[in-house]
């Protein structure tokens, strides 16, 4: 996830483009081309105009209607919320809805829109954004994107139990069958196949110790604080963080005792691995109640 320093593209203006107007040539003035189309039909359908600015996730969430329940999407709308920027929230479950082709995006009344990698120019460019982030909190977002996503991705996509029972359901639980097993199977595939360009192999102890070493760190950093560094506001390191706890704490139980405990112990290691640490499991909560509840 592109951090708000990073070097950016300017945002695409309207979606979909423009048709191109090509001019022809004299020569061809006889076949009364420019006469066409001899009749325009009404649209069959048209997209109806924003009453306001509006992010569009995956949700809702497991716990709450608004809240998503993916991880990007997530911190997009908590940071918008830090940002005091006004909002709808749609969700709508259909990445290849988006100019990106992921969620989440951002649709202004203005008609502009913009995918992920360009929400924070859009915020720079009317006066919205938070304070440039220094050298240290840029690193513990490297950390947790480097060391605790993956951790929630294998969680999600790849423990067995998790990914029947909630992450499927989760994300293409509206796609009738059997298009919604074949959907999931692909997502699924192209995750681990994204957490294969960083490593040669899954090893699922590994990507739980190295959760818990940044879960650690967080934990030790964050102390006694409302926020990260003690800050009087929240910044994009809270929003990346929030982001995370949150996907992993909400996430579903498994009642009942039709599933082996052993399957259910390994769905919840990850929530495990964040309740060791009261501050962080305190933080997220106050952190939902205070801005997204």
């Amino acid at each position: 996830m592109p951090s708000p320093e990073a070097d950016r593209v300017g945002p695409n203006p309207t979606w979909p483009p423009p048709i191109p107007v090509f001019d022809l040539p004299s020569c061809l003035d006889f076949l009364k081309l420019k006469q066409f189309p001899l009749k325009i039909y009404p649209a069959v359908y048209d997209a109806p105009k924003l009453d306001n600015d509006t992010l569009y996730i995956y949700g809702p969430g497991f716990r709450n209607a608004w809240a998503s329940f993916d991880v990007d999407c997530l911190q997009y709308q908590i940071y918008l919320r830090f940002c005091g920027v006004e909002f709808d929230v749609h969700n709508s479950n259909e990445p290849d809805g988006s100019p990106s082709g992921k969620l989440p995006f951002l649709a202004t009344v203005t008609g502009a829109v913009y995918d992920e990698d360009h929400i924070h120019q859009w915020l720079d460019d009317r006066g919205k954004a938070k304070q440039p982030l220094n050298e240290q909190a840029k690193a513990f977002i490297a950390m947790t994107r480097t060391k605790l996503y993956p951790a929630w991705l294998f969680s999600m996509w790849v423990e067995p139990l998790n990914y029947n029972e909630i992450t499927s359901k989760a994300y293409f639980g509206h796609v009738p069958g059997p298009v919604n097993q074949l959907l999931s199977y692909r997502k699924q595939n192209q995750v681990v196949q994204s957490m294969l360009n960083d490593r040669d192999v899954l090893v699922r102890e590994e990507i739980y110790q190295e959760a818990a070493q940044a879960l650690e760190a967080l934990s030790v950093k964050l102390g006694d604080d409302t926020h990260f560094y003690g800050a009087g506001e929240p910044t994009w390191l809270d929003a990346v963080v929030f982001g995370q706890l949150h996907a992993i704490l909400s996430a579903p139980s498994f009642p009942g005792t039709i599933l082996g405990d052993e399957e259910k112990k390994q769905a919840r290691t990850l929530r495990s691995l964040v309740h060791r640490h009261e501050n962080l499991v305190q933080y997220a909560k106050n952190m939902y109640e205070t801005w997204l509840k």
